[in-house]
């Protein structure tokens, strides 16, 4: 096929309604979508949402998709050394207290935790015991000592107030407040304790995995369980314009609302092309192009896209049709009748297709086909 039929092929007609056809396209596929979120094994798993419950994500534009993940590359003088990537993998893959532990122990009265280090977790990570130290030891809430056998003690310093119910009448009024501001002390030094085993020692916050891949040009590079595309990009040595993230609310607020719709357009085709399901890119392009038309990204249902428009009869023919009738009456909306729905709703010819079209004659040549003598029969 030559490049002019190419061209020829894409070309649409004027007046044609595009939304319509792209909404169909996209539509009908998605009736053919599994309706499960798939759990793969290996690198696969960093990544489960797919098919329609990942349309959905998208299209709702929900601002925490179940899935986040990230995409990040190297810079080209050391995507080529497993070993350098090995070290950017270290400093982005969140390690926690709870990950270094064999096991603890807890003094609910003393507000003390002797953590147990473990050996082979702490070779599998890297990381030594005098590093955990030294990290547990910037944290001015507690007070940590080095104990024998890879034995860190840690006591609490300040612990949070947790908020305590009203007290109801009591005869025995003081024994009770006694008692409960007892069980709210050792109930607020638990809290303390779980948030110090989830203490990040090392790694990104919001990164739960990292696995490193090589490509077909033997170029290393990280896929992420969990994204957090602000912090990635300030690492020495990751490629900033070429990291990938599958949020688009993310993406948006540290690349911009362009970035943020080839994201969009990019997450719909790769969930289509998962399904093996083949759809024309102009149709998901229309669609991310409206999604963020305004500068920001607006989901497609009654909260978003259909719910701003600005014909009253269209607000109302999609969702919260009383709702949308009782508004415009309340505020003497005006409705100028210049879309597609609201002039089905009345009957009236929409401008699309030969609808759009409309013949203009001059008015003197008008009055000279009305002056024009008829012919003879």
């Amino acid at each position: 096929m030559s490049e002019e039929s190419k061209k020829n092929k894409f070309n649409v007609q004027p007046g044609e309604a595009v939304g319509i056809i792209a909404a169909q396209s996209i539509g009908e596929p998605g009736t053919q979508f599994v309706l499960r979120v798939f759990h793969s094994a290996g690198v696969l798993s960093l990544v489960s949402t797919k098919g329609l419950p990942r349309l959905i994500e998208l299209i709702d534009a929900r601002k925490k998709p179940k899935s986040p993940a990230m995409t990040i590359y190297l810079e080209k003088n050391i995507s080529k050394s497993f070993d350098d990537a090995a070290k950017i993998l270290k400093k982005i893959e969140k390690i926690k207290v709870s990950d270094l532990i064999s096991d603890f122990s807890e003094d609910l009265e003393a507000k003390t935790l002797v953590l147990n280090l473990n050996k082979d977790k702490l070779e599998q990570y890297k990381v030594t015991e005098k590093s955990v130290f030294n990290k547990l030891s910037k944290n001015t809430n507690i007070t940590v000592s080095e104990l024998e056998n890879n034995k860190l003690k840690v006591k609490l310093k300040k612990i949070k107030k947790l908020k305590q119910p009203k007290n109801k009448k009591s005869d025995n009024k003081e024994a009770k407040n006694d008692q409960e501001e007892k069980e709210f002390s050792t109930k607020a030094t638990r809290v303390a304790f779980v948030d110090l085993l989830n203490l990040i020692i090392f790694g990104i916050p919001k990164i739960d995995k990292a696995v490193l891949k090589e490509n077909n040009e033997n170029e290393f590079y990280i896929v992420t369980s969990g994204s957090n595309l602000e912090e990635v990009i300030k690492l020495e040595g990751v490629d900033k314009s070429r990291c990938y993230c599958n949020d688009p609310f993310e993406v948006l607020n540290i690349y911009g609302v362009e970035a943020a719709r080839n994201t969009i357009l990019n997450e719909i085709k790769t969930v289509l092309d998962e399904e093996n399901i083949t759809v024309s890119v102009r149709h998901m392009s229309l669609l991310a192009d409206t999604m963020t038309f305004y500068g920001l990204i607006k989901s497609v249902g009654r909260k978003g896209i259909a719910g701003k428009k600005e014909s009253v009869f269209a607000r109302a023919a999609y969702e919260e049709t009383v709702k949308h009738f009782i508004n415009a009456a309340v505020f003497g909306e005006e409705d100028k009748l210049r879309g597609v729905a609201e002039n089905i709703l009345i009957g009236k010819q929409i401008q699309v297709g030969t609808g759009r079209v409309k013949l203009v004659i001059k008015n003197s040549d008008l009055k000279k086909l009305r002056e024009k003598p008829k012919p003879a029969n």
